[in-house]
């Protein structure tokens, strides 16, 4: 009896150590997969933090981009949009009009708000959804001016020679797809405004449209003008390209930007469009064709025997009241200078820029 009381007790005891193994190894398997879960789900919760701060400044590089660009909008505009690539992310800016121009609301510039929605996309854990954040910021369209004043504006005077069709015309060229102008007959509009006095033809047909002459001087022209040229000598202007004197930009043949150029320059044969500075002189190779307007701080020089064409709006003579006279030669069929409502309007528009408000910044936009 003993001996078998001895066996049932040594079985009781393995039972229990079997027991407190398994209970063990539970508890120890729970604690590790916790701590496998605590530690995942903070590393989920830092890299949503830097996956939201990763969105807050690529929205906020993609607001600064797209004021950055030149979108050229017009006024009539009511919506613009477009996606910046950034590293690691992106950014979708939506520009809406809240409020037009006009005597009725109050401000001759058009309120718009611009949203920026910075997407992160990389590095981001698997199946973690991307980091996002949205700005907006309030500004107004500040719209391209620049009085159209005739087809050749010459505060230093024009000099018009040789034989034929006088090359200027006030008379607009029409409606250029898909810009419709208004139009206007050539008796109502200017061929060539110039200081009283600083106008000269040699025999032959007078210019399509009125010789506008009653400037007293230079700087009265000059000013009507409304182009600070000393301001935009000084670095107070940023063009789209500027151009070396034998690399003439491609895109310029179908975009309406802005070229600088300088010194003097003689444009070569080709179609080009656009808004052009040259600080010198200007002067124009058999072929050349400019769509759009040329401002110059030199001289006009058109040879006789040229086929080319200006249509929209030059001005010149700019750097001042010392600049010889443009001179430009009669042609024989055809009236190559010619003032164009189209082509000056969206060479004006590329100007235009959407102007960020002072104090009109929120990084909470989307829970409004």
């Amino acid at each position: 009896m003993s001996y078998s009381g001895t066996i049932r007790s040594r079985a009781a005891e393995r039972g229990f150590v079997l027991a407190t193994t398994l209970l063990v190894t539970t508890l120890l398997t729970v604690m590790l997969a916790a701590s496998f879960l605590l530690v995942s789900a903070e590393q989920r919760t830092t890299d949503n933090s830097f996956g939201t701060a990763r969105a807050l400044a690529l929205a906020q590089a993609g607001l600064q981009n797209y004021f950055a660009q030149n979108r050229g909008l017009a006024d009539s505009a009511t919506y613009d949009s477009t996606r910046i690539t950034l590293v690691l992310g992106y950014a979708d800016v939506v520009a809406a009009k809240v409020r037009p121009s006009g005597a009725s609301s109050g401000s001759t510039l058009a309120l718009w708000v611009v949203r920026s929605t910075g997407v992160a996309t990389s590095p981001v854990m698997a199946g973690q959804t991307q980091g996002t954040r949205t700005l907006a910021q309030f500004a107004q369209l500040n719209g391209g001016m620049l009085p159209a004043r005739a087809a050749l504006v010459a505060p230093n005077g024009v000099v018009i020679t040789g034989s034929g069709n006088n090359p200027l015309s006030g008379s607009d060229l029409g409606s250029q797809a898909p810009c419709v102008s208004p139009g206007h007959p050539a008796g109502d509009t200017v061929a060539v405004s110039v200081p009283s006095g600083k106008y000269s033809a040699s025999a032959g047909t007078a210019p399509n449209g009125r010789i506008e002459s009653s400037f007293p001087a230079w700087s009265n022209l000059y000013d009507s003008t409304h182009v600070d040229w000393v301001s935009l000598l000084g670095g107070n202007f940023i063009p789209d390209y500027t151009i070396p004197p034998a690399a003439w930009p491609p895109i310029l043949s179908t975009n309406y930007l802005v070229g600088y150029i300088a010194g003097n320059v003689t444009i070569p044969a080709g179609q080009r469009r656009g808004l052009l500075v040259v600080t010198g002189n200007v002067s124009l190779a058999s072929g050349a064709h400019w769509d759009g307007i040329i401002l110059a701080g030199g001289y006009l020089a058109v040879p006789s025997g040229l086929g080319y064409y200006l249509h929209g709006m030059v001005v010149t003579g700019l750097n001042g009241a010392g600049v010889p006279a443009d001179t430009l030669a009669r042609v024989s069929g055809q009236v190559p200078v010619q003032w164009t409502w189209c082509y000056t309007q969206n060479s004006v528009t590329s100007l235009s820029a959407l102007v960020p408000l002072a104090n009109a910044w929120a990084d909470t936009w989307t829970t409004y």
